[in-house]
């Protein structure tokens, strides 16, 4: 993956794609498989908006189905199915346990009607997670949940991901099947001419340099920052939205690694306890949110509410404050519904025409977003009066994921690894992280040895991968790093010594001046520093 600003400037494009999250991705890499010419640009990275602050799920949201969107839990259950047979090193199987109490809003018999239907919505998807389980109490006393009222439960199957890597990866194919992708590129406004959008002016955020990306459609899927471009000239456009805020913790692994989602009290949200590269996501909160995106953050309303929720099922976990490794929040973009609670809104996905010539993703969820995109570029498509090609991304599979029987892969993959100096589970971890990229990791650990070390002792990342980032993932910045690349800064208190040093090889890749160089760990330590004491990222 290499970046080249200078590139935006050999349009024009057949479509130009605004915002580097999952829907931009999906896009970008859906048109240029069929064919049409495009340029895809992100305001800072790679999934660095809501896309990387999703619960980790690929999953058909059994939540959904109480509110009766059933059309999106199939759709959802339909893609999970595709996207695990697709990418089997992204998305895996991951086993849920749903506990019963006395008095809990919804009962076991009306779960077990959900259950049962979420299972025969899924299909074929359901034998590849497991088929739900009745769990009697006694079954249920291994995980020390709160005993009082405790009536049974259940066990269901879903999926989890890497959101920020599957974003990269997504990306990563979009540039091989031919489009233009640069992150840190900002669109400062819309080209627009007649009253048609014919692109945008776009600022490199590295140089300070401007060009004009010129494209015949304009597909904004920047979520919560749409409103930015498109209000200066259609000033209407904000009240067909809504936002709502999204918080996870990171919390200490519990003992048996165990995903829970947690029974619903009377505000009607959902939150789940979900294993993650060794540590436990605690999610998600579920709030309206009016203010500037840019100024989204952790609360401290929102940190004692999931740690007294989690408390509440698991009274001897680690719960405590001080136990927090670190937080982050993200903004669902929904379609407007003002008389319903945040809770209550849809997730179903819209696409909208605010202006000529450019169309706009709104709502949606990461599961869905393949199926969304090929949506939007069919759309495009007749945009552009061009005779529809169909999609190919259905059967595709993803452009890391390993051919033949993955099971044997990864057995070989681990293996060789291991031999070059990994312990066993970075090695695990890697393949699926890189999937065939990972060659390129081995590479570097054939050439310098020593990068098999991991980045910090308690995050199973090696060296070589923040030497990677740098030199073949598109990272510019600490943040892109140590978030989104090697997430060391979620799940680890990085010690303030293991910072410099990471700070140290970033800086001596990129060739940053002293100057700039401290001005990145200011910004670090401006969102993450709690995470190197005791209180945690909040």
């Amino acid at each position: 993956m290499k970046r080249s600003f200078r590139q935006l400037a050999a349009g024009p494009f057949d479509l130009l794609v605004i915002g580097g999250g999952i829907y931009g991705a999906w896009a970008a890499y859906d048109a240029a498989l069929r064919g049409l010419s495009v340029a895809l640009i992100e305001a800072e990275d790679w999934g660095a908006g809501t896309s990387q602050a999703s619960s980790k799920l690929i999953h058909g949201g059994l939540r959904y189905l109480e509110h009766r969107h059933f059309g999106l839990v199939r759709k959802s259950l339909d893609e999970r199915r595709r996207l695990a047979w697709l990418g089997p090193h992204r998305v895996r199987p991951l086993r849920f346990v749903l506990p019963v109490y006395a008095g809990d809003r919804v009962g076991r018999l009306k779960l077990k009607l959900g259950l049962w239907l979420y299972d025969r919505m899924a299909g074929k998807g359901a034998e590849d997670v497991g088929y739900t389980e009745p769990l009697k109490r006694e079954a249920l006393k291994q995980f020390d949940l709160r005993p009082e009222g405790l009536r049974g439960g259940f066990a269901f199957g879903d999926c989890q991901t890497d959101d920020a890597r599957f974003t990269l990866e997504i990306v990563d194919g979009a540039l091989d099947a031919g489009a233009v992708a640069v992150n840190h590129a900002r669109a400062v406004d819309l080209l627009v001419e007649h009253g048609r959008v014919r692109g945008a002016t776009v600022r490199d955020c590295e140089s300070g340099a401007t060009c004009r990306v010129r494209a015949e459609a304009t597909l904004n899927c920047t979520g919560a920052w749409a409103r930015r471009l498109i209000e200066p000239h259609n000033d209407g456009f904000s009240s067909s939205m809504r936002l709502t805020k999204g918080v996870h913790l990171v919390m200490p692994a519990l003992p048996q690694e165990q995903a829970f989602l947690l029974p619903s009290n009377n505000d009607g949200r959902i939150v789940f306890l979900i294993p993650w590269y060794g540590k436990t996501l605690l999610g998600t909160t579920d709030t309206e949110f009016t203010g500037d995106p840019d100024a989204v953050r952790v609360d401290e309303g929102d940190v004692v509410y999931l740690l007294e929720r989690a408390r509440r099922l698991i009274p001897d976990g680690p719960w405590d404050r001080s136990d927090v490794i670190s937080g982050f929040c993200g903004l669902r973009t929904l379609p407007d519904s003002s008389s319903r609670s945040p809770t209550r809104l849809s997730r179903e996905w819209r696409l909208d025409q605010p202006l000529e010539g450019m169309l706009v993703a709104v709502g949606g969820k990461f599961t869905s977003a393949r199926a969304d995109a090929v949506v939007m570029v069919n759309r495009v498509m007749k945009m552009l009066n061009r005779e529809l090609v169909p999609s190919t991304t259905a059967q595709l599979l993803f452009p890391w994921a390993p051919e033949g029987r993955f099971s044997y892969w990864r057995r070989t993959a681990m293996a060789q690894g291991l031999s070059l100096g990994l312990d066993e589970e970075t090695a695990e971890t890697l393949t699926l992280r890189f999937g065939t990229r990972i060659e390129a990791i081995f590479d570097r650990l054939r050439e310098t040895p020593q990068l098999a070390a991991r980045v910090v002792e308690d995050a199973p990342f090696c060296r070589a991968e923040v030497v990677h980032a740098l030199s073949d993932e598109m990272a510019l910045s600490l943040a892109d790093v140590l978030r989104r690349r090697v997430p060391v800064l979620l799940i680890s208190r990085m010690p303030e010594a293991a910072l410099r040093d990471v700070t140290a090889m970033v800086a001596s890749e990129l060739q940053w001046s002293p100057r700039r160089r401290e001005r990145e760990l200011a910004d670090l330590n401006a969102e993450f520093k709690p995470a190197l004491t005791s209180r945690g990222n909040i």
